[in-house]
């Protein structure tokens, strides 16, 4: 059983994923809560909603519905009885995991793909919920992390969980249509120009994402970076103040929520990324599959994403990879990046080309689903559940599930 806070953002194509991709191996269930305002729905991610429960009375916000969302999950809980249950996103994991371990289901894991220990709360509130985090931790059987540098983040500087407890398992897509988009057909259909540098930002408009940063940006790049247009995908709490702070700027279109974001990056020719915090953000890797370089702050593990020997760029900017730019937290250090792009295409081409054999290589689904599996078999064998799942002919999977997409590195872990 698979629970997400929301069908919406990059854990939705996770989860989703996963759900409908597992089937051969494991009779799946995905629980999942209701949308904020503004939230695009993911629910076009699912071919059915069969076996998929929704939840309304679980939300983003903390309320007193929380208590009804964890009764109704500790419910479906009983009547499934699940050998495995995987939480994704932080409302889900607290109410699944505790509702998990009182149900008494053998094995829990749970993904961070990012947290909410910086950029989004108030010290005081952020203090409760890496205490309410680490009980948890106790009771999840594996902790996954999506990047190397979230791992120690877990483990080391917030003391979450023991490393022994994490496994690393990156995300993983379905990248294949990024690279087949009709790029002069959308950037007609778009009205920009030939001669225009399009930048495109994508995702949802909360505080952690700093679309006050991205404004700045927009406000230096008008009169600084004349062939700099940029593209803005999505919605959210801060789309109202992010629209009054560039008003009246002719380089910024507001797209809202799209369906179609193959064609929106093939009209591209970078991706920006100006967050407080992420763990491996799926705007950048949608970027690099359709072959983009990318501008983006130094934050979380966004740096993971970087390909080569990273040189410092002057003035305490940042640092340049071979696929992009990690710039620190001013708007001048993502104009002077962005300028070098538009100076030298060919460089830019270059990153685009090498973001994309990365992100083809690193990010793939079939990686995802065989090392979730290699990792649910063996979880089950440690609580003593194989047997089951001999009877079944499940267990000749495993080891080929270990040999392919596993590896010495992921074996130890595990």
């Amino acid at each position: 059983m698979r629970i997400l806070g929301r069908l919406t953002g990059g854990p939705a194509r996770q989860a989703c994923l996963l759900h409908e991709r597992l089937t051969p191996a494991f009779e799946t269930r995905l629980v999942t809560g209701s949308l904020s305002a503004g939230e695009h729905d993911m629910s076009e991610l699912l071919s059915s909603s069969s076996n998929v429960l929704r939840l309304k009375a679980m939300s983003r916000e903390i309320s007193w519905s929380d208590i009804r969302a964890f009764w109704d999950i500790f419910k479906f809980l009983r009547r499934e009885r699940p050998d495995v249950v995987h939480t994704h996103t932080a409302k889900a994991g607290a109410l699944g995991r505790l509702a998990a371990w009182l149900a008494g289901v053998p094995v829990i894991v749970h993904t961070y793909h990012g947290h909410v220990f910086y950029g989004y709360f108030g010290r005081a509130k952020t203090r409760a919920y890496l205490t309410v985090e680490r009980a948890l931790g106790r009771v999840t059987s594996r902790v996954i992390a999506i990047s190397a540098s979230q791992r120690e983040e877990l483990s080391g500087k917030y003391a979450v969980v023991s490393p022994q407890k994490i496994s690393v398992i990156q995300n993983g897509f379905e990248l294949g249509s990024f690279s087949k988009q009709d790029r002069e057909k959308t950037r007609q259909a778009l009205g920009i120009r030939p001669d225009q540098f399009v930048l495109v930002w994508a995702g949802r408009m909360a505080p952690v994402k700093d679309v006050q940063l991205l404004a700045e940006v927009i406000r230096l790049a008008a009169t600084s970076l004349p062939k700099a247009l940029f593209i803005i995908v999505g919605d959210g709490e801060q789309r109202v103040g992010f629209e009054a702070q560039v008003q009246g700027y002719d380089n910024v279109r507001l797209l809202g929520w799209r369906r179609d974001m193959e064609a929106i990056w093939s009209a591209a020719d970078a991706g920006i990324l100006t967050s407080l915090n992420e763990g491996t953000p799926t705007a950048l890797i949608e970027g690099m599959a359709a072959g983009l370089p990318f501008v983006a702050t130094d934050v979380g593990a966004v740096a993971d994403l970087a390909v080569g020997e990273l040189q410092r760029l002057p003035e305490g900017m940042g640092r340049r990879a071979d696929n992009g730019f990690l710039t620190v937290r001013r708007p001048e250090a993502l104009c002077y990046s962005i300028a070098e792009l538009i100076a030298d295409p060919l460089t830019a081409k270059r990153m685009g080309t090498v973001g994309r054999e990365f992100v083809n290589k690193r990010f793939v689904s079939d990686r995802l689903v065989d090392e979730l599996t290699a990792l649910y078999y063996h979880l089950l064998k440690s609580r003593g559940i194989a047997k089951a799942h001999e009877e079944g002919g499940l267990t000749e999977q495993e080891p080929k599930a270990h040999a392919v997409a596993v590896g010495v590195e992921s074996k130890q872990e595990l």
